[in-house]
Formats: structure tokens, sequence, C-alpha cells
């Protein structure tokens, strides 16, 4: 017959088996959606400073083009491969249902219109709007970059406590800001 503390031993042994396949279970799943999280932030910071890099150079061949003379010159016929080559680049590179994406698509593709003499005013205005719609789409990607390495993939529902714990880190932000700049040590209660 079996003693009754050999029972609450085997319970116990077996708890802690099964909590320890539990805790593998979870650090596994932990470390494989930090490193999708991981690789995607990294291609996404990729993709920006491409995306940066290639409508600097369209914005700058294209005013080069139009406005050093290039016209007639045997280097012409190059640099208008290489815009019209960064026109269809950065198109294949933008989102086609955002909308600073639909900005800088409809820019790239109005830009070689404005190329006459008549219309240097308008196209130095287009590649100077082109420059402001894409700053605006690169610091919102970069936002979402920022919030995507805190929080994890941003089309996931957040956890219900997110919210409770965000609001209780920007109050702790405020008391410590104010604990500062009333010449207090943090560590005082805030009523002293």
């Amino acid at each position: 017959m079996m003693d009754p503390k050999d029972y609450v031993l085997g319970a116990g042994i077996l708890v802690t088996f099964i909590l320890g396949i539990w805790n593998a279970v979870a650090n596994w799943r932990s470390s494989r959606r930090t490193a999708f999280i991981n690789t995607v932030t990294a291609e996404r910071v990729k993709w920006l400073g491409t995306l940066r890099e290639n409508i600097s150079t369209f914005c700058g061949l294209t005013h080069t083009w139009r406005f050093s003379g290039l016209e007639g010159k045997p280097e012409e016929h190059e640099t208008l491969l290489q815009i019209d080559k960064l026109r269809h680049l950065i198109r294949l590179q933008l989102n086609p249902d955002g909308d600073h994406d639909k900005s800088i698509e409809t820019l790239v593709a109005r830009i070689p219109q404005l190329t006459h003499t008549t219309q240097e005013t308008e196209l130095k205005e287009a590649l100077n709007e082109l420059v402001e719609v894409s700053q605006k789409l690169l610091k919102d990607e970069w936002e979402k970059v920022k919030e995507e390495s805190k929080r994890g993939d941003l089309k996931e529902p957040e956890h219900c406590l997110a919210f409770v714990f965000r609001l209780l880190h920007a109050r702790c932000l405020e008391a410590t800001a104010r604990w500062r700049e009333a010449g207090k040590p943090l560590d005082s209660p805030p009523n002293e």
C-alpha cells in the first residue's frame, strides 16, 4: 500500500514536469516571435533606406538633366535611362493602398511630363512636393518600425493590459519630470 506522501510527491513531480514543458514551449514561441519581429524590422529599415536613396537619386537626376544642359550630350541618354528605371523602381517599392504612397506614385509619374523649358517652375514645385511627401512617408514608416520593435506585430490585437501599462508609464514619466523640476531626489515621496 502506498503512503499518501508518495501521492503528493508524485503529483508534485508531475506538476513540475508539466510546468517545465509549458515553459519550454513558451520560450520557444517567444524566441521565434522575437526572431520574426527582428527580421521584419531589419528589412523595413533597409527598405526605408533604399526608398530614400531611390527618390533622392530620381529627384537629383531629373533636376540635373533638366537644368544643367545635358540635352544633346552623350551623358543625356544614360541619365534618361536611369531616371526611367528609377520611376518604375520607386513605384514597385510603394504600397498601392497607402495615402503617401499614392501621392508619391502620382508625382513620380507626373514629373517627367514637366521637363519642358516652359514648365521650370512646375517641375521645381513637383520635385519639392515629392521630397516633402516622401519625408512624411518615411517618418510615418519609421514610427511604425519603432512601435513594432517595442510591441511586435502591429496587426496583432494588443494585449488587454497594454493600454493600462502605457497609461501608467506615461504617468510615471510625468511624475518624474515634476520631481526633477522641483529639484527633489527621485526616491522622495511625491507629497514632500
